[in-house]
């Protein structure tokens, strides 16, 4: 209650700051002013001052100066967001926002957060750790995006915007060697094919040696082998067609991530999370690719249709040990194939003199998913003895098809007052086919030569193989201009996502089907630009009223279990960005949330559930700074550092107090000297620069006599040098 009081004020004084705030038309804008940020939340584009709506967006500029590389890394600069590696997978991205998330990798769950590229919706988040090259704007929408993005974005959407192919001649190189024998190398090429044609390519390459030394293999772990390419067409057959045609391909090798057990039953822990003893050779392998074509035709001064077709296919393949054992206990073994196919029309523009914005159209989703998962558990008799069981085998059959259609629209009552309205009806049929075997070969193979039970077994005990989901989820507000550099906004915004299947399971008795999640999310917020444009200020306060928060954790007899609870959230974000002199730029964030579930069965409180919702720190911030220091005509230093801190939380459903994740103090800065002409770039950066020691994943498998948790990266630094032509 401390932290909720600490953040009213704080929340208080900004209002009070923004109202005595002078309008743009009273005085001129200043030389100092920062830079407008235009995007593309609400799917049309606005000033990020204009959006009344909780999102944070950065540039190119940005993403470099805060060293984004990757999805993980940005998420340390979006208030009340917690972003992690996957559990042992360094190609899957694991984000709570605002206590909602998934850790959860099977293809019968969904993930809560949607992830967009260009705005194709990705539908799984084995490979989602999207390299952060070449891109225009990243978005990352805070709270549930229930009406214009619609499938599963309860927790919000991340959203990355590439760099568009242009008529400019350009290339962009980089070169980068760093700690562990990290080293990078990128590169992208613009041109024009002729006058209404332009291309784009795009390539990346990722090498570095792990961070974690296994005593038992006598090798480090934890590596990273990355590949990608991207080819954009743009073609311009007249001025109000654009037809932007892509394709990427990207493809991860690693031997996996590997984690510390810290229960010290089968053996004293030393106390030092970055050496394992593990006698599994792991592998991870993650591949994507996909095609995608984007039309967009200005029918008249008012209106636009815009067509996105795309077709996805989304491949891991990884064997994890779960328990950092000289002798395995428990060796998981996953393999995931999934088709997408995404179509959607969309009008927008506007109607009644200019009043009224809108946004309408339908969405077509269908997916198709294979996944392979095979159990080695060599059962823990005492700490030296195994009795090893049967290989235990299951493979699966998904299907989904979704079916929306929304519309949205923002009507001017005045020209202060706005009012948003909206909503989007989604019908959503799942699938299911499973069979579960038992003996045959140990590893990423489905040769089991018993049938042990299959999708009849789960009719016969009432277990339904086949379900359909219907939800209409609306959004109204209203938005307030005080003047033309603060407004204000309340909104009411229902999120859905459809329910699926708990089949992490040998048993054929704990395959259950769960229901939906509902979130209804009242949230009140505030845009400003104040100081003459000089200060970028924007706070948001928040109440979620979720049903069937879905959460999955590890039970007492070495299985997975799923539980869904009703709960409550609410908290406040701030963010600001400042111009304090012409060199000299300094912003900075902060979360402060709270939660709790509501009505949880008794049979699991206490056991399964806990009393705090997982990644859920109750304050957060950031702060940093980005200065410019000319060295003569030619060449300036820029240096770039932030702080980040967040407090302890548990990293899994039961609270188990060894897997609270410590107090995390994040520090990063560079410096690079720049060519004036922006032609060449040199410069050293370094990542937890106080090589601060943190958990961020766990697996509580106390039953079973391990108890494994996975850290957060250790510091790193890069030597880099850029060139544009």
């Amino acid at each position: 209650m401390r932290a909720i009081n600490k953040s009213s004020f704080l929340m208080g004084t900004a209002v009070s700051l923004a109202l005595l705030s002078p309008g743009g038309a009273a005085m001129a804008q200043s030389t100092l002013a920062l830079e407008e940020i235009v995007v593309t939340a609400q799917r049309r584009e606005s000033t990020l001052l204009e959006a009344p709506i909780a999102v944070s967006a950065f540039d190119a500029n940005e993403i470099e100066r805060r060293q984004s590389f990757n999805v993980v890394d940005i998420v340390n600069n979006v208030p009340n967001l917690i972003g992690n590696n996957n559990i042992g997978q360094n190609t899957a991205t694991t984000v709570f926002l605002r206590g909602v998330g998934t850790t959860e990798s099977i293809v019968t769950v969904d993930p809560g957060m949607g992830f967009y590229i260009d705005d194709v919706y990705m539908a799984r988040q084995g490979v989602n750790n999207f390299s952060l090259f070449d891109v225009e704007r990243v978005e990352v929408l805070r709270g549930p995006q229930g009406t214009l993005y619609g499938r599963n974005t309860n927790a919000g959407a991340i959203k990355i915007i590439s760099q568009k192919p242009t008529e400019d001649k350009e290339f962009a190189g980089e070169v980068s060697y760093g700690r562990y024998n990290r080293l990078n190398a990128k590169a992208s090429v613009n041109g024009a094919m002729n006058d209404r044609t332009f291309f784009r390519l795009t390539g990346i390459a990722q090498y570095g040696d792990g961070y974690t030394d296994n005593e038992v293999l006598g090798k480090d772990v934890n590596d990273r082998e990355i590949y990608g390419t991207r080819a954009q067409l743009r073609i311009l057959p007249n001025e109000d067609l654009t037809v932007d045609l892509s394709f990427d391909w990207s493809q991860s090798t690693a031997r996996g991530l590997y984690g510390k057990d810290i229960l010290g039953f089968t053996r004293p822990f030393d106390g030092d999370l970055y050496s394992v003893d593990s006698s599994i050779d792991t592998e991870n392998i993650g591949r994507a690719w996909g095609m995608a074509a984007n039309i967009s035709y200005d029918i008249n001064e008012t209106t636009n249709f815009q067509s996105i077709t795309s077709w996805r296919n989304t491949y891991q393949s990884w064997n994890l040990d779960l328990t950092d054992q000289p002798v395995s206990i428990f060796n998981l073994y996953t393999i995931n194939d999934s088709d997408q196919l995404s179509q959607e029309f969309k009008f927008s523009g506007t109607m009644a003199d200019d009043r009224l914005e809108y946004n309408a159209g339908v969405f077509y989703f269908e997916e198709n998913s294979f996944s392979f998962i095979g159990d080695e558990i060599n059962l823990f008799i005492a700490p030296t003895i195994r009795v090893p069981l049967p290989f235990f085998s299951r493979d699966y059959d998904v299907g989904v098809k979704s079916y929306a259609a929304f519309a949205e629209g923002t009507y001017s009552l005045t020209d202060d007052l706005r009012l948003i309205v909206g909503g989007r009806f989604t019908r959503d049929e799942k699938t299911l086919d499973i069979i579960h075997k038992v003996g045959g070969t140990v590893g990423l193979v489905s040769d089991g030569p018993i049938i042990d039970w299959d999708s009849d077994t789960l009719r016969s005990l009432g277990t339904p193989t086949e379900q359909d989901f219907n939800e209409f989820t609306p959004r109204v507000g209203l938005q307030y201009d005080i003047n033309e550099d603060v407004n204000v906004f309340a909104m009411f915004t229902r999120g859905f996502k459809s329910g699926g299947w708990t089949a992490r399971t040998n048993n054929p008795a704990e395959v259950t089907a769960f229901a939906p999640e509902i979130v209804d999310n009242y949230e009140v917020g505030l845009k400003s630009s104040l100081m003459d444009g000089q200060v970028r200020l924007n706070l948001d306060a928040f109440y979620y009223d979720y049903t069937n928060l879905f959460n999955s954790a590890t039970g007492a007899g070495g299985n997975f279990i799923v539980a869904t609870n009703d709960a409550e959230v609410y908290g406040l974000e701030g963010e600001i960005t400042a111009r304090i002199t012409e060199n000299l730029d300094i912003f900075g964030n902060f979360g402060i949330q709270e939660g709790k579930y509501i009505d949880v069965d008794p049979a699991l409180a206490g056991v399964v559930v806990g009393e705090e919702l997982q990644r859920l720190p109750g304050f957060s911030a950031q702060l940093g700074f980005s200065y410019l220091a000319p060295v003569n005509d030619d060449w300036s230093a820029r240096i770039n550092a932030d702080y980040n801190y967040s407090d302890s939380h548990f990293t899994n459903l039961q609270n188990t107090p060894a897997a609270k994740s410590g107090t995390i103090d994040l520090v990063s800065a560079a410096i690079n000297f720049e060519r004036e002409d922006g032609s060449l770039s040199v410069g050293v950066s370094c990542r937890n620069c106080i090589d601060d020691e943190y958990i961020s994943q766990s697996l509580d498998f106390s039953g079973l006599g391990f108890l494994t948790v996975y850290p957060g990266e250790p510091m790193t630094w890069l030597f880099t040098i850029k060139t544009r032509l």
